[in-house]
């Protein structure tokens, strides 16, 4: 077929002219030729598209389109099918999921607005996401559903500020947005006082971890620990690394302060111990030189008590390195101790021959012998040394002379030899020295015994004999084992010397360890020596103090610098002293002299004699200005007593016991920086400042909870009054006194303290009050669409009346019926009427019927024709003036429009029986929406 052809006997439809096409959509039926106008959506051509869309009528169809939204017409008639303003709209369950497509919140808007349910109003609010549309549907919205549910939505203070200024529709939202806003600007402030409250911990906080040590730095530290942990929970990431932060450099200060407080415990315990260590070699040699006469025993005690502290001074030494002025006394005694030693070894190996020269009274042997054996003075001697001093002291003659006549004189008094009594204890003494381990003493006086027991008489001589040679026996057996237990110590202690030579060891231990075996070898005195060992021994303690020259060298140095550190450290102290006012605070001063004895003991040692006047110095500035702390302790301690005494005033006064804790606190910022006063003063004057603080606090947490009780019995009667009237369902109009009557109990009780069940209350409370105003808005205007329906006698006698009136006729005046009950505003509107029969013409009276017909139509929401248009204009008007200054409700409204259809006239019967059913058409509408719905 040719192609003419092909276009005559096409559908029109398919016509090359747009505008043939465009004609051909009209006949097109969108039922049967569904596919057809469904093809046409793709035409290249804009209008057939647009027609073939209108055709169709099909939502679904104009939402697929890509230009359909475009046009204005398009979009309001889109509009229109989506919200079942037009007949042909598809059923809603269809329209419904056609909401989750769109995306322009214009016409979201407008489906909000003019949507014919609910339901689809609501789902088109759920798209909206702009705020300011969401007000505006909040406020003018016709349904209330749709305006609360927009209301809810809205979110930003600036939302609902406008909610509060424009929702004059829907009085519960506007105070619904007042409530919310009063709320979210509670909190809003509750969260800035939060923050400013962890900004106050956080900077605390720092300036703990910069301030001093104190006592209470750890108590400190612990408060706002548990201050942070009830504020933490909402704080921002930056105030928790800044908490932590400093919270970590505290702790970190409170570990330094307490392992320095362990370390100086540690070294004032070594001090003390090292000082009694010297102390007790003080006191022995102080016993030692009391004694009378020296024997072997109290030399083995000497050596054992050496041996004793020895050993507890190098425990100590290897702990801790006592002071320089300490070890130099340690040092001192312990070469008392070796000069007592050696004079003793001297002494003995002298004792045979200065027996034998006492016996033989030659004193040229004595004064040689006392010569070599030099014993030290200020010591006690040994008897055979005191007996040759005595001898040496007095002529030879006159001593025997002397000791000739004492024996004649004895011998002829008694009848016996003398020395009987003294030989016989001399041989206790001496087996008591045995026993003790005493082989000077035992040797000594052995050998006084043999050479006495030759003037013994025969008798005597033979009793005492045989104890005397077993007691030597002991005294040689004895003499065998010293010799035994020595030789391998001094073997020892060479091979000591010589290991600590060659060894590779520190300075300081290698110097502590060398005087150690010096003393332990000088404590051996002559027992077991040989020229061989004592060459040993001092060679390779020669090489040892050759390896520490350069530690003697530098420890001279360090001695030479810390007392010149010393010196400065006085001249410190001395200058402080010298401007006392420069400081006043005890606590800082206090701070300065700890400072000052910590420093003075950490520059140790110094040298010995330049040491000891620096001490003597050193004290003096101390002890100085311990007297300038007690005398600025003082200071504080009286203005203490007269905190003490403001807060005693303070405590029996009348003020506020709110004002009173605030001045409190006050008091004690006061105390705290005073610093302290001292120790006896400052416990007592705290004890009682406390005590009369924490009365004051008392009394104001006594409040506190008695105020907490009381908003606790408020709550109680709140929720009491929520469960009556959430119990109560209004059924009368009458009934909304009870309502009146519940919302002025609960603003007796308002406002509620705040808190979670304060909030939750209000919230619940609302909510039932605006629900039961609803259901009595609801009553009230199901109570006069009842009342309009009880005027229809009244109002039908009125037309009847007017009726004659019309005709010429003087009707009487119309009486209400005795069952009526008009109030006072219808009984003056039914005077009204009576009169305005005779004064009002009927076209005034039926424009003016017209016109609260359209009112009606206007409070009823119902579609109104074009030919009122100009009408409802006036009605509008008319509104927005009678609603200027006042607060009118629909119930208001209503009421005041009956009222005026009752003194309205003359009307027709005819015009009546035209407009009366409008009427309550609309009345029912507006007073049962549920049943106009059905």
């Amino acid at each position: 077929m040719s192609g003419f052809l092909q276009r005559l006997f096409a559908p029109r439809w398919r016509h090359p002219d747009p505008r043939v096409r465009r004609t051909a959509i009209d006949r097109l039926d969108p039922e049967q030729d569904h596919d057809t106008l469904r093809q046409l959506l793709d035409d290249a051509d804009d209008n057939v598209r647009r027609a073939a869309l209108d055709r169709l009528g099909d939502p679904r169809a104009w939402l697929e389109s890509n230009d359909s939204l475009d046009d204005p017409e398009q979009r309001r008639r889109l509009v229109s099918l989506i919200s079942g303003q037009q007949a042909a709209a598809p059923p809603l369950e269809e329209r419904l999921p056609l909401i989750e497509r769109l995306h322009d919140p214009d016409l979201l808007s407008e489906l909000a607005y003019k949507g014919d349910n609910q339901q689809l109003r609501l789902a088109a609010l759920a798209r909206l996401q702009d705020e300011d549309r969401l007000v505006e549907q909040a406020c003018h919205n016709g349904i209330a559903a749709v305006r609360r549910a927009a209301a809810a939505r809205v979110e930003s203070d600036t939302g609902l500020e406008r909610l509060t200024r424009e929702s004059r529709r829907d009085r519960h939202i506007a105070r619904q947005a007042r409530e919310r806003l009063s709320e979210r600007r509670n909190r809003l402030r509750e969260r800035d006082e939060r923050f400013q409250r962890r900004e106050t911990l956080i900077e605390q906080l720092g300036q703990l971890a910069r301030a001093r040590w104190e006592p209470m730095y750890a108590a400190r530290l612990r408060h706002l620990q548990r201050e942070w942990a009830s504020l933490a929970e909402d704080a921002e990431e930056d105030q928790r690394q800044r908490f932590h932060e400093f919270e970590q450099q505290a702790s970190e200060r409170i570990e330094t302060e307490q392992a320095r407080h362990r370390n100086q415990q540690a070294r004032e315990q070594a001090e003390a111990d090292a000082q009694a260590i010297v102390e007790a070699l003080g006191e022995t040699l102080e016993r030692f030189a009391q004694q009378s006469t020296l024997t072997a025993q109290d030399i083995d005690w000497l050596r054992a008590q050496r041996q004793l502290h020895d050993e507890r001074w190098r425990e100590l030494t290897d702990r801790h390195s006592p002071e320089a002025d300490l070890q130099q006394r340690f040092e001192h005694r312990q070469s008392r101790y070796s000069a007592i030693l050696q004079a003793w070894q001297r002494y003995c190996e002298h004792a045979d021959a200065l027996e034998q020269a006492l016996s033989e009274q030659d004193h040229l042997a004595l004064t040689t012998l006392c010569g070599h054996i030099a014993w030290p003075d200020g010591l006690p001697q040994p008897a055979s040394l005191q007996d040759a001093q005595r001898r040496l002291s007095q002529p030879s003659e006159s001593a025997s002379a002397t000791a000739d006549d004492t024996s004649s004189d004895h011998s002829a008094t008694d009848g016996h030899y003398p020395g009987d009594e003294r030989f016989v204890d001399d041989l206790e003494q001496l087996e008591h020295c045995l026993e003790q381990g005493d082989l000077n003493r035992a040797t000594r006086l052995h050998d006084s015994l043999q050479q006495r027991q030759q003037r013994l008489d025969p008798a005597e001589r033979s009793s005492h004999g045989a104890r005397l040679r077993q007691l030597g026996a002991r005294v040689l057996e004895l003499r065998d084992w010293r010799n035994f237990a020595a030789a391998p110590k001094r073997e020892q202690l060479c091979e000591a010397m010589e290991t600590l030579a060659a060894n590779e060891l520190d300075e300081r231990t290698r110097d502590q360890r060398h005087r150690r075996l010096v003393n332990e070898w000088k404590a051996l005195g002559s027992a077991a020596a040989t020229r061989e060992l004592a060459q040993r021994f001092r060679s390779a303690s020669d090489r040892v103090r050759e390896q520490l020259s350069d530690f003697h060298a530098a420890r001279d140095r360090l001695r030479q610098d810390n007392l010149a550190h010393r010196h400065t450290l006085c001249e410190q102290i001395e200058t402080l002293l010298a401007q006392p006012d420069a400081i006043s605070d005890p606590d800082e001063l206090r701070a300065i002299r700890d400072r000052a004895r910590e420093e003075w003991r950490q520059y140790a040692p110094v040298p010995r004699e330049e040491g000891e006047e620096l001490k003597r110095r050193f004290s003096k500035a101390m002890r100085t200005l311990q007297g300038v702390i007690d005398q600025q302790a003082r200071a504080v301690g009286d203005a203490k007593r007269e905190l003490v005494e403001q807060a005693r005033t303070l405590e029996q006064s009348d003020m506020g016991a709110v004002e009173r804790a605030e001045q409190t606190k006050a008091l004690q910022r006061q105390w705290r920086e005073l610093g302290r006063a001292p120790r006896g003063d400052e416990q007592a004057l705290w004890k009682e400042f406390r005590r009369i603080c924490d009365s004051i606090f008392a009394i104001r947490d006594e409040q506190r909870q008695q105020r907490r009780r009381q908003q606790d019995t408020r709550l109680d009667a709140m929720q009491a009054l929520i469960e009556r009237i959430d119990a109560w369902q209004p059924e009368r109009a009458e009934e909304r006194r009870v309502l009146d009557e519940a919302l002025e109990e609960a603003q007796e009780l308002t406002p509620l303290p705040s808190g979670n069940r304060a909030n939750g209350m209000q919230k619940r409370w609302n909510g039932i009050v605006r629900d039961r105003e609803a259901r009595l808005e609801t009553l009230e205007l199901q109570s006069l669409h009842a009342r309009w329906q009880q005027w229809t006698p009244l109002l039908q006698a009125h037309v009847a009346a007017d009726d004659q009136q019309l005709a010429g006729q003087s009707p009487t005046p119309v009486e209400p019926p005795q069952t009526l009950r008009l109030s006072p505003q219808a009984r003056q509107a039914h005077a009204d009427r009576n009169t305005a029969r005779h004064t009002v013409t009927a076209e005034h009276a039926e424009e003016w019927l017209a016109h609260l017909r359209v009112y009606l139509t206007v409070l009823a929401g119902a579609p109104i024709e074009n030919a009122d248009a100009s009408r409802r204009l006036d009605v509008q008007v008319a509104r927005l003036n009678d609603g200027m200054g006042s607060d009118l409700t629909l119930h208001d409204e209503l009421d005041q429009l009956q009222c005026q259809l009752l003194a309205n006239g003359p009307i027709t019967s005819a015009s009546w029986q035209h407009i009366a059913p409008q009427l309550d058409r609309l009345m029912e509408q507006l007073c049962w929406p549920e049943s106009s719905d059905t």
